[in-house]
This record gives structure tokens, C-alpha cells and sequence, in this order.
């Protein structure tokens, strides 16, 4: 590996992270093959190797012969010290190249956060920062992902974004550009020519851009996964059992990104999963979706999988689409967590997000199901929503002590764990105009909260620094990418984890460049642009006032299975697809 010493390499925790050959991994002939591109997930390798979309684009790219895939992850502190220390690229994990070396570097962004993870992951790979300083002889450096919708924040770094979902067209993106630095084309020449894919947005043209929604049909199902070397964050094969949500919740930028829902057939769910238990040998399947209650073959999936001997992964839950009589089936001693997603602790505040079930909904749910021999309930909350009480607060706080109670007194191993964070209005929602609290207001709310729980329920708190920071890139302008350059220039790294981050080092960013975060976090008028407003993502904007306005009124919209609601997303060959 370059000059790293076996000796060199044992030295750092967890070596395993950084070698490959873990069993279903790919490794191509280096040279012949002709494209080469390298998959960089900006975290830990085992918060990468988690996540369904790294997989799913590692295999949909190394099953075309002309083209090889490779990862990688933001090394932790002690190698990032020792190949600086010894003067090394960083490497790719299959032939152990350097980042640098490859044609396309493709950016996975699940969240703004991992900004400076990105900056440090390239500047380790001896890739230019930013793109105006790249040449013929450097990568072409395209992100995607949901987090980078609005990619203000990031995009002096970037050759291009890819806006929406790629699994139909990013092979056909790849060969274009890879081919384009081989041949030594003209790079300014070439983006003009990329802008004209579908979903692509070039930065140095500000080219108008819409969303690119892939058809059920052309959803890419992998039959295989890595089974990482180190033990990884979640340790399961995933299948997509449906991809977007016709919930709307108010405040939930998946709901706009992923539109509209498009589900899978049960009989191809069965069969994928069947298949990756015997190319894996995992023992937990996790059925991805949105809003998993919502798939309308659930209970058939279940059925079939029941004498599979799998353990089955069931994400955050609805309460107005569970179903109890699936959930006794699932053994509650193979999967003792459910997770629920209230976000609100009162009924009339929970109504304003379009989310229409009740309290008591959610106590009878807790009642029935820790008699039934769950035992681990967990729940998310936000506080900051718009027109939010110091009553709604407390709400969160009762709610949870009697769910407590209700659940101990049923099964005296029940636990009760809940999470708070500061609400953070995002681009492309009925939100987006919306004001965020300061960290001193979370904090008010947070004292609230505690002063009022019961000592056995275990709460957890997100850091509200942490919240500014993510309020602040999701809706930034272009003055916030000379944030996050100067910010990484401090040492900020890791924003994606409160163990690690350092906020103070953003706060000496924010006093260095004269920028105020609260200009970021005001509210917005309706009628002023928007930094974001040559992107389209999601329902029109006209449509996302009116859901702004049927919010303030406390009026739901349904579920747009039951009738088209006219966001502006569907058309052509594009509808809901149910299984």
C-alpha cells in the first residue's frame, strides 16, 4: 500500500477499515479497464459501508465491463495524521489507488453536514479543491444525494451535481466524462455539453435544473452486498421495498426529493431477499422505505418471509398506518425497537405538519404493543416548529412519561428513549420561509423538557450548534462555500458527529469572513428569490404555499394515493407505482 509499513498500518485503530477484500467486493483489472471511477461516501468506512445507495451504485457500475468502481472514506484521525505524515495519497480500497488517479470522483451527500469531510477526503487524494483549479489531468468531481438539493454551499468545489435520482442514467454521466478527461477535452467545453443530461447542474453556468425521477422499472434492486471487515453501523442486507412518500409531511425534504411513492412488487422483494441471504449470509433484512406501513403488500412480504429464519428490520413508524396485527406477527424478541416519529407532543401541533394522529393513538399503540412482549419504544420529537408553545414543550415531556408508565406497567423490562433536535427548515418544503431558533432558544426548550421527565426516561439531546450549522448550509447562498473552505482551514471535521465536531472552529470562520448565521436562519418572504430558485425539486412553489397556508390554518391534505393533489411532480409515464 504505497509506503505504509504493515507495522505503520496496525498502528492506527481499527486497520481493517482501510484494506478491502471484504467478501463480495469487486476488484477490477486496473488496466483494462477503461473508466475508472471512485465512489466517495465522506464518513467513517463503517457509516459508509451502511448505506443502501453506496451498494447500490458500487454494483450497478462494476457490472459494465468498460467501467470499475471503487471506495472511498474519510480516513479517521490517526491515519489522516500518518499519511501526512509520510507524505501519501490517500487510496481507494480495491487496487489501492490514489484518489487523484481516477476519472470521476462521485460525492455521496446525506447530509450538509459532511461538507469538510468532503474538502479534507480530497485534499487527502491530492485532488484540487476547487473546480476552477482542475485541468485535463484531474478528476471530474460530481456530487449527489438529497442534502445537496441546494448546493449553494458547496459549489465552488464541484465540477457538476447531479440532482435526483441516477440509478437510469448515471452509468451513461460517467462514460461521458471519464471519456472526456482521457481524450483531454476541453473541460469548460465538456460541462457545457454534461449540463444537457437530464438532473445535471453545472455551477460556473447556473443552468436551470429539474429534478430526474427514475421510473419503477429502472429502480436498481442489487443481489449482492459487501459484507464490510469492520463491524459496520448496521449490519444487514437492505431491500428497497418502496422508494418516495405520498405523506407530505410539512417539514420533510424526502417527502419533496423522493416523489412520487414508487413501490416494489412483493413477489421481486421476496426473491431479493432470498437471493442476498445466500450471497451474504446475513441473518437481518431491512425493508427501506419511507414510511414502511405505507407499502400496501407489507403483511403478503412478511407472510412469505416467515419461514426464512431473518430477523426483520422495521424503520420509523406512522402511527396512523400501523398495523398491529402485522406487527404480532414479527418476533418481538428478534427486533425489540420500535421507532416512532411524532415530531410534535401535541395533537393540534402535529396536525400543522400534516401529521393527523393523536396522543392517545399513540399511548394505545404503546399499550397494545408492550403486552404483546415489545419492550424498547423509541420516539423523535423537534422543538422550534413554527407556532410552537411552551405548552406544546411540555406536551413532549408528558407524552413521553406516560408512554413510560403505560409501557412498564405492562412489561417491566420496557424502556422508553426518545430524541430531541431543533427543528431546521429545508429547502424545496412548505417550510423553506420559515424562521429557525437560535442555539439559546433550543436550549430553553431543551430545560423544559427535563425539568418535566421522569429520571427513567432516557432522553438524548442533538447539539443546537449543530442545528444552526445544518440550518445554515441547507438554505445558504454562495457566500456560505467561503464558510465551509475557511471553516475546514480551521480543522472542522467530523461535522457529522457531535463526538468529534468542534463548533467554536465554525464560530472563527463565521467572525473571520464578517458573516452573521442568523441571516441564514431568519424567516423568508414568500415573494423574495430564493437561492435556490433555479432548481426544481419536488411540488411547485406555488403548491408549497398553499401548503405553508393550510398549515398555519391547521388543515391536513390527504394522502395523495387517494387523489392526484396537483403538486406538479407527476406526468408522462410518471404516477404513483403501487405494488
Amino acid at each position: 500500500m504505497f509506503m505504509l509499513s504493515n507495522a505503520d498500518l496496525y498502528s492506527v485503530e481499527k486497520p481493517s477499515r482501510y484494506l478491502g477484500g471484504e467478501f463480495n467486493s469487486v476488484v477490477k483489472n486496473w488496466e483494462e479497464t477503461p473508466y475508472k471511477v471512485a465512489l466517495l461516501y465522506p464518513d467513517l468506512y463503517e457509516v459508509g459501508m451502511s448505506y443502501h445507495g453506496l451498494q447500490l451504485f458500487y454494483f450497478l457500475i462494476n457490472q459494465q465491463k468498460d467501467l470499475l468502481a471503487e471506495r472511498v472514506f474519510t480516513p479517521a484521525a490517526d491515519l489522516r495524521e500518518l499519511i501526512k505524515e509520510k507524505d501519501l495519497p490517500l487510496w481507494s480500497l480495491e487496487n489501492k489507488k490514489p484518489l487523484y488517479s481516477f476519472d470521476v470522483i462521485a460525492v455521496h451527500f446525506l447530509t450538509e453536514l459532511a461538507a469538510t469531510n468532503v474538502l479534507e477526503t480530497l485534499s487527502l487524494g491530492e485532488v484540487p479543491l476547487l473546480a476552477a483549479q482542475r485541468t485535463w489531468n484531474d478528476p471530474y468531481v460530481i456530487a449527489g444525494g438529497p442534502a445537496i438539493s441546494n448546493p449553494s454551499f458547496f459549489e465552488p468545489f464541484l465540477d457538476a451535481v447531479f440532482i435526483g435520482e441516477a440509478d437510469d442514467i448515471i452509468v451513461d454521466l460517467l462514460r461521458f466524462l471519464a471519456k472526456a478527461k482521457q481524450e483531454h477535452a476541453d473541460r469548460n467545453d465538456t460541462l457545457f455539453e454534461l449540463q444537457k443530461f437530464p438532473g445535471v447542474y453545472v455551477p460556473t453556468l447556473r443552468n436551470q435544473t429539474e429534478e430526474h425521477h427514475v421510473l419503477r422499472d429502472n429502480i436498481f434492486h442489487p443481489t449482492k452486498f459487501i459484507v464490510p471487515n469492520v463491524e459496520a453501523v448496521q449490519e444487514r442486507a437492505v431491500v428497497e421495498l418502496a422508494r418516495g412518500c405520498t405523506r407530505g409531511c410539512h417539514f420533510c425534504h424526502a417527502s419533496s426529493y423522493y416523489r412520487p411513492v414508487r413501490e416494489t412488487s412483493p413477489q421481486k422483494v421476496v426473491e431479493l431477499v432470498r437471493t442476498i441471504k445466500q450471497t451474504t449470509g446475513f441473518t437481518e433484512v431491512g425493508l427501506l422505505s419511507l414510511s414502511t406501513f405505507d407499502y400496501s403488500k407489507l403483511s403478503e412480504v412478511v407472510d412469505y418471509l416467515s419461514g426464512e429464519h431473518l430477523n426483520m428490520s422495521l424503520p420509523s413508524l406512522r402511527l396512523d398506518s400501523l398495523d398491529t396485527d402485522l406487527l404480532r406477527k414479527v418476533d418481538p424478541t428478534k427486533h425489540l425497537t420500535l421507532t416512532f416519529a411524532p415530531e410534535a407532543g401535541s395533537d393540534k401541533l402535529r396536525k400543522k405538519l400534516n401529521k393527523p394522529f393523536t396522543n392517545q393513538e399513540i399511548l394505545d399503540a404503546v399499550d397494545l404493543l408492550s403486552k404483546s412482549g415489545w419492550n424498547k419504544f423509541k420516539f423523535y420529537f423537534m422543538v422550534g416548529l413554527p407556532e410552537e408553545s411552551d405548552h406544546d414543550v411540555l406536551d413532549i415531556a408528558t407524552l413521553l412519561n406516560e408512554a413510560d408508565s403505560i409501557a412498564f406497567r405492562n412489561n417491566r423490562r420496557s424502556r422508553v428513549h426518545a430524541t430531541v433536535a431543533s427543528f431546521v427548515p429545508k429547502p424545496f418544503t412548505p417550510f423553506q420561509w420559515e424562521q429557525q431558533i437560535t442555539p439559546e432558544g433550543t436550549l430553553e426548550k431543551y430545560t423544559l423538557i427535563q425539568e418535566h421527565l421522569k429520571k427513567q426516561v432516557d432522553v438524548s439531546f442533538r447539539n443546537p450548534y449543530f442545528s444552526l450549522l445544518e440550518g445554515v448550509l441547507s438554505r445558504s447562498d454562495l457566500k456560505v462555500a467561503n464558510l465551509v473552505l475557511q471553516a475546514w482551514k480551521e480543522g472542522a471535521i467530523f461535522d457529522t458527529s457531535e463526538q468529534y465536531g468542534q463548533h467554536f472552529l465554525w464560530q472563527s470562520a463565521w467572525e473571520k469572513l464578517g458573516l452573521d448565521p442568523m441571516e441564514y436562519l431568519r424567516a423568508r418572504d414568500p415573494k423574495e428569490p430564493l437561492p435556490w430558485d433555479h432548481i426544481k425539486v419536488g411540488p411547485s412553489k406555488d403548491f408549497l404555499l398553499l401548503q405553508r397556508e393550510k398549515s398555519r390554518k391547521g388543515l391536513l391534505t390527504p394522502d395523495c394515493r387517494e387523489s392526484c393533489l396537483g403538486c406538479g411532480v407527476c406526468g408522462g409515464d410518471l404516477w404513483p407505482t403501487l405494488a
